[in-house]
C-alpha cells in the first residue's frame, strides 16, 4: 500500500518526541540523583519537575504513537521507532557534551540507512 509523506513522517515525529523525552530523563536523574529504592526514595521522584515534565512529553508521545498505529501498519511504522537510536545520541552530544566514537556513529548511520530504506519501500 501506498503511503503520503504526511502519513509516514508521523512515525518520525513520535520518535523525535520520545527522543526529547528521554533527554529529560537524563536530564532529572542528574538534577535527582540515584533513585533510593525506598517508600520516600520512590515518593521522591515524584517531586522532580523535570521528570514530570519528561512523562508528560512520554505521554504526548504515546497518543502519538496511538494515532500513528490508526494509520499505518505495524510492521511499518515499528521500525521507524529505530531513528530514536540516531536522534539520543546526537542529542547527547548536544545537550550533554557527551562523546560518540567512530563505532557509534558507523552504527548510526546503519540504523538511519535502514528507517530511509524502510520509509522508501513503504511508500511504493
Amino acid at each position: 500500500m501506498k503511503y503520503s509523506m504526511q502519513v509516514l513522517a508521523l512515525p518520525v515525529f513520535a520518535a523525535v518526541v520520545s527522543a526529547f523525552g528521554q533527554v529529560l530523563l537524563k536530564y532529572a536523574m542528574q538534577k535527582h540523583g540515584p533513585i533510593v529504592f525506598s517508600p520516600g526514595g520512590i515518593a521522591s521522584l515524584g517531586t522532580e519537575p523535570r521528570l514530570v515534565a519528561a512523562l508528560s512529553l512520554y505521554a504526548v508521545a504515546l497518543l502519538m504513537w496511538l494515532h500513528v498505529l490508526s494509520k499505518i501498519p505495524l510492521s511499518t511504522a515499528y521500525p521507524v521507532l529505530a531513528v530514536t537510536y540516531v536522534l539520543v545520541p546526537l542529542l547527547s552530544i548536544v545537550f550533554f557534551g557527551e562523546h560518540v566514537n567512530r563505532g557509534q556513529m558507523i552504527g548510526i548511520s546503519l540504523v538511519l540507512a535502514g528507517v530511509a530504506l524502510i520509509g522508501v519501500s513503504a511508500g511504493e
